[in-house]
């Protein structure tokens, strides 16, 4: 199932140089599917004359798991964009160095959120002025569930509607590199689904706003 899934990418000043890169992600090696060749994600640097280098090997973030999505954020406030891959299996937050290179930290930030995770968004949603991280889960994913064979012996995909679905994550930034999974207490544990995107918005704002533009009436 999750083969039938587009990968993200993602634009992204990583050198700040004022040029936009552009980092793919890309699908890979899981336990439903062996590439023949090995597959990773690409960083394309932007050489500002209309061409890209792939700096993929030197920046160090190829990847190493099937990948499916990307979310772009400066988590720690250093003024380097840091990059947080979603993958089927584990994910991977890249800390920027500021020299060219990336540091999977993922482990110490605690933000791997294992299973089938398809998108993630930055924000700050308790305002204390740090980035924090929600990321989706698309569902229970299991390879023995299938839609059977046919009679070359080609195993089928099946309807998503098969697979349970899960709960998303939401990670709060503690200010020192680290993550506290804060699901549970804000609720969005407590909702299933199967999620395949996400945005952040203030709600409350977009209706303030149409608020001022209407009659003292008209509002209820």
């Amino acid at each position: 199932m999750p083969g039938t899934s587009g990968a993200g990418c993602a634009f992204i000043d990583y050198d700040n140089d004022g040029w936009m890169e552009i980092y793919l992600v890309n699908s890979g090696k899981a336990n439903f599917y062996n590439p023949p060749l090995p597959l990773h994600n690409a960083l394309y640097r932007n050489n500002r004359d209309g061409t890209f280098t792939d700096v993929t090997d030197e920046a160090g973030v190829a990847g190493g798991g099937y990948g499916m999505g990307v979310a772009v954020g400066d988590y720690d406030a250093d003024g380097l964009p840091d990059i947080y891959v979603t993958q089927y299996g584990r994910n991977i937050l890249y800390h920027n160095n500021g020299d060219g290179t990336f540091t999977d930290v993922t482990d110490n930030a605690g933000v791997a959120a294992p299973g089938w995770s398809s998108s993630a968004v930055w924000f700050d949603y308790d305002n204390d002025g740090r980035l924090d991280l929600f990321v989706c889960q698309f569902a229970e994913f299991d390879r023995s569930l299938g839609c059977g064979t046919d009679s070359a012996g080609v195993h089928h995909y099946c309807i998503p509607r098969i697979f349970k679905p899960r709960p998303s994550s939401l990670f709060h930034n503690n200010g020192d590199g680290t993550f506290t999974d804060v699901s549970r207490e804000s609720g969005i544990a407590g909702h299933l689904g199967k999620a395949w995107g996400v945005v952040a918005t203030d709600l409350k704002a977009q209706t303030k706003s149409k608020d001022r533009d209407r009659l003292p009436s008209e509002i209820e």
